[in-house]
């Protein structure tokens, strides 16, 4: 089993369905004074999904990350997709963040 190398590509279909549904979007009421007690803030939601509709760049972040040497690699029938970067000093520190199965993207 090796690794072979990856890079992310989404696609533009896959991005037009994140717009369209974030457009679609039905907020529930928010309980009064509730604050953060029950879940997510309603307008700290409400701002993050505007962010994802017009601020964030999905193509200016998928070409820096596709900077970093990425592979994937089948374990246990799971694709695990990671980044290898060698660490720098004496004694460089291994850290492994993982996240859950990879999706399809088309």
């Amino acid at each position: 089993m090796a690794a072979e190398t990856f890079s992310i590509h989404v696609l533009d279909t896959v991005l037009a369905d994140l717009t369209r549904r974030l457009d679609a979007t039905r907020w529930p009421d928010e309980l009064e004074g509730a604050g953060w007690e029950y879940g997510a803030n309603l307008a700290y939601m409400q701002s993050l999904a505007q962010y994802w509709q017009n601020g964030y760049d999905w193509r200016r972040q998928e070409s820096l990350l596709n900077q970093l040497p990425q592979y994937r690699i089948a374990l246990d029938g799971l694709n695990i997709h990671f980044v290898h970067v060698r660490g720098k000093g004496p004694a460089p520190l291994p850290l492994i963040i993982t996240h859950g199965p990879e999706a399809s993207s088309g």
